[in-house]
C-alpha cells in the first residue's frame, strides 16, 4: 500500500530528486521532526542522570533534529570509490562523515518471492483544498483509478516499481548515490548543534567541493500547535482550526491531511488555496521555489499561523493522518563539481483520530 500510494504521487508529477541532468549534485539537508497523537499530551522532558539515554518510547514523541547527506552522480561508481564529508565542529557529529554508496541494479528482484507487486487497486480519491469552515464550491474533486487510461496505468506501475527499487536513496537508473547516515545508523543531532561553518566533500570518483554555511542558516524550531488540543478526541464533524507558533526565519509552510475510509476511498485535504498535486511539497525545495509557491498560494506565507479544515470531510474515516511542513533558509553554489546546497525544513506528523483510534484516545 505504501509503495502504491508513492507510485500515485510519482505518476502525478512528484519527483524524488531535482538535479541538472548529468550534473553531480551534493545535498546537505537539515530537518527538525515532531510527532503528535490524539490522546497523548505534549511530552515534558524529564530530568535524567548525566549520560542516561532518553527511553525510546519517550524520544519518539519528542522533537528531533536530523541531518541527511545525499551525493548524486551520473555514473556507476567503481568498486574502490569513496566519498567523505568534513563537517563543522558545531554539528557535534565528529570531524568527518563517511558516505555509503548505493549502486542501483535495475534488473535485480527487490521483493521476496518474485517481482514487485504493482497491481493497481480500485481506489477513489476525493480531494479538497483551501482554508475554510465549510467545503468550498466545486469540491471535492473526484478521481478513480478505474478511470485511468492504459497509458496512465502503465506510468503508475512504472513509478511504483521505481519506488520499490530504491526510494530511500533517490533511485535513478545509471546513477550512484552517496548517503549518510548509513543503513544501520539512526543518528539524532543534539539540540544545541549548529550548521554554520564549512562543509567539504572529498571523493575519488565525482569531484571535491566546499560550501560555507552562514549563521543565518540553522536547524529550524519544531512546529508547535496551540490548536487543536491533542489530549482529547478531535471532533471531525466540525471545522478543525490549526494554530501554530511563529518560527523565526520560516519562508513558507504547507499542511496536508489524508484519511482512509473503508478499503477503497482516500480523502486528501491541503492548505493550498489553489489546486495542487499530492506530494508536491515534501521534497527539499530551493528558497526561490518556496517563495514562488507562496506567491502562487500553494504554500502559506510565513506570517500565516492559522489554517482551517472544512467541517465533516474526514467524518467516518478509519484513520486520519496530518502532516505539516515549514521551509527555512538555505545556501547553495551555482558552480562546482558536484553542485552543493544546504537546505532546512521542519515537519510535524500526527494522528488526528478515526474509527481505528476510538478506543485508544481519551473520550
Amino acid at each position: 500500500m505504501r509503495y502504491m500510494f508513492l507510485g500515485l504521487l510519482l505518476a502525478l508529477g512528484f519527483s524524488l530528486a531535482h538535479a541538472v541532468e548529468n550534473q553531480a549534485y551534493l545535498g546537505i539537508f537539515a530537518e527538525t521532526t515532531s510527532m503528535k497523537m490524539v490522546g497523548m499530551p505534549d511530552i515534558v522532558m524529564p530530568e535524567l542522570p548525566p549520560g542516561m539515554p532518553i527511553p525510546a518510547g519517550l524520544a519518539m514523541m519528542m522533537p528531533q533534529r536530523l541531518l541527511t547527506v545525499r551525493l548524486w552522480s551520473p555514473t556507476i561508481a567503481a568498486t574502490d570509490a569513496q566519498a567523505s564529508l568534513a563537517i563543522p565542529a558545531g554539528l557535534k557529529l565528529g570531524k568527518v562523515l563517511n558516505l555509503s554508496l548505493y549502486r542501483p541494479e535495475p534488473e535485480k528482484v527487490t521483493t521476496p518471492g518474485g517481482q514487485p507487486d504493482t497491481t493497481i487497486p480500485d481506489f477513489t480519491i476525493l480531494r479538497y483544498w483551501g482554508s475554510a469552515e465549510a467545503v468550498k464550491d466545486a469540491q471535492p474533486e473526484k478521481f478513480s483509478f478505474k478511470d485511468l487510461t492504459s497509458e496512465q496505468k502503465e506510468k503508475m506501475k512504472e513509478a511504483s516499481r521505481s519506488a520499490q527499487k530504491g526510494s530511500n536513496y533517490f533511485y535513478k537508473p545509471g546513477w550512484t548515490t552517496g548517503y549518510w547516515p548509513g543503513d544501520k545508523q539512526n543518528i539524532t543531532v543534539k539540540s544545541d548543534a549548529e550548521l554554520k561553518g564549512t562543509f567539504a566533500l572529498t571523493s575519488n570518483y565525482t569531484g571535491n567541493v566546499e560550501i560555507e554555511v552562514p549563521d543565518t542558516v540553522n536547524f529550524l524550531a519544531p512546529i508547535k500547535l496551540s490548536s487543536p488540543k491533542f489530549d482529547a478526541a478531535i471532533p471531525l464533524d466540525k471545522p478543525i482550526v490549526f494554530q501554530s507558533d511563529a518560527i523565526p526565519t520560516k519562508l513558507g509552510s504547507y499542511a496536508q491531511i489524508i484519511g482512509m475510509k473503508g478499503k477503497d476511498t482516500i480523502i486528501i485535504w491541503s492548505s493550498a488555496e489553489v489546486r495542487t498535486d499530492p506530494g508536491m511539497a515534501w521534497n527539499y525545495l530551493e528558497m526561490a521555489d518556496v517563495r514562488a509557491n507562496v506567491d502562487a498560494k500553494r504554500f502559506m506565507p510565513a506570517e500565516q499561523l492559522t489554517v482551517t479544515v472544512p467541517a465533516g470531510i474526514f467524518l467516518g474515516c478509519d484513520s486520519v493522518f496530518l502532516r505539516m511542513l515549514a521551509y527555512g533558509p538555505g545556501t547553495a553554489l551555482d558552480t562546482g563539481q558536484p553542485l552543493p546546497r544546504v537546505q532546512t525544513k521542519t515537519t510535524l506528523t500526527g494522528m488526528l483520530g478515526g474509527k481505528m483510534m476510538e478506543h485508544g484516545g481519551r473520550r
